[in-house]
């Protein structure tokens, strides 16, 4: 069974012509205060007023930093001048230790090791060079090869069905 992987989540649909529905708010409000403006006040004064505020309609609708639209920079600007995080910082005041106190704290007897169980015998056949009596035998000596241990050939049957021949080391 097959599945569509949607591509370019990225982007925005386009709503309104070649803007989206966001680009289209903020230029509508924009140039909704400026056709106000322009019947209530001079015209020198809406000029003056009407070009920022085009601007910043222009800014918020198609500016992008780092990849992210402007207006999430401006929601994060004013969240943060209308509910400050506060962080406060209380230190932990502790009366000193005695000295008695601290050389019991960090002076510790060695413990005893433990000579019994299978956790035990695992330790020993992993890091002990010398074999475990009637567990395993040893390892020949640095010159000497490994030609005493039996090597035999096998077919052996792979998951997908073909046959092939394997060698297989006994060690024992």
């Amino acid at each position: 069974m097959q599945f569509q992987v949607p591509q370019f989540i990225e982007t925005e649909d386009k709503i309104v012509g070649p803007l989206s529905l966001r680009q289209f708010t903020y230029l509508a409000i924009a140039a909704g205060i400026s056709g106000i403006l322009l019947f209530i006040s001079d015209f020198w004064f809406w000029v003056i007023i009407s070009l920022p505020l085009m601007g910043v309609g222009g800014i918020l609708a198609f500016g992008k930093l780092n990849g992210r639209p402007i207006s999430v920079y401006f929601r994060s600007l004013f969240r943060s001048i209308w509910a400050p995080s506060v962080y406060v910082f209380r230190a932990e005041t502790q009366s000193p230790m005695p000295m008695a106190e601290l050389s019991k704290k960090f002076v510790s007897e060695p413990k005893k090791p433990d000579l019994g169980g299978i956790k035990n015998l695992w330790v020993k056949i992993n890091t002990s060079s010398a074999a475990v009596p009637k567990r395993e035998r040893a390892l020949p000596a640095q010159g000497q090869s490994f030609s005493q241990f039996k090597e035999k050939f096998e077919a052996v049957r792979q998951m997908t069905g073909e046959r092939e021949v394997a060698k297989r080391v006994d060690y024992r």
